[in-house]
């Protein structure tokens, strides 16, 4: 069945997803682990926000934030830095279909993956000066 969701029937259908999940704020946050990232959530009236860590140094963040302004699927997200780990923020709709949701929250997870820092390959040495003939 695919049915409307509020903010709070969207932050529950989040906390099935989560391993551990742990509540506070009167059941308006949830934080817990999506496989090896930490996870928060919490339901405002005008929506649902999500926050993935990434997996990418602080003093990566600048690079991160341009892809992220590079990416038009991105502009309900934002990136913040809190103690020394960066996380992923999107914004949702007030009212989603589990479907919708499903799809906005597979995507918000492959932005955090987009975003992760990579092994840049070992520089091309430069060719040797001299004359070529």
């Amino acid at each position: 069945m695919n049915r409307t969701l509020d903010p709070a029937a969207a932050l529950h259908w989040l906390a099935s997803r989560l391993d551990r999940p742990q509540w506070s704020l009167a059941d308006t946050v949830v934080s817990g682990q999506l496989g090896e990232r930490a996870a928060r959530a919490r339901r405002f009236d005008t929506g649902l926000t999500v926050a993935l860590t990434l997996d990418r140094p602080p003093r990566q963040a600048a690079g991160a934030c341009l892809l992220l302004a590079a990416t038009p699927e991105a502009r309900d997200d934002a990136l913040y830095l809190s103690g020394d780990r960066l996380w992923l923020l999107r914004r949702y709709p007030v009212a989603l279909t589990e479907v919708e949701l499903d799809l906005l929250f597979k995507q918000q997870q492959a932005m955090a993956a987009l975003l992760a820092a990579r092994e840049r390959a070992a520089p091309i040495p430069l060719p040797i000066a001299g004359r070529y003939a």
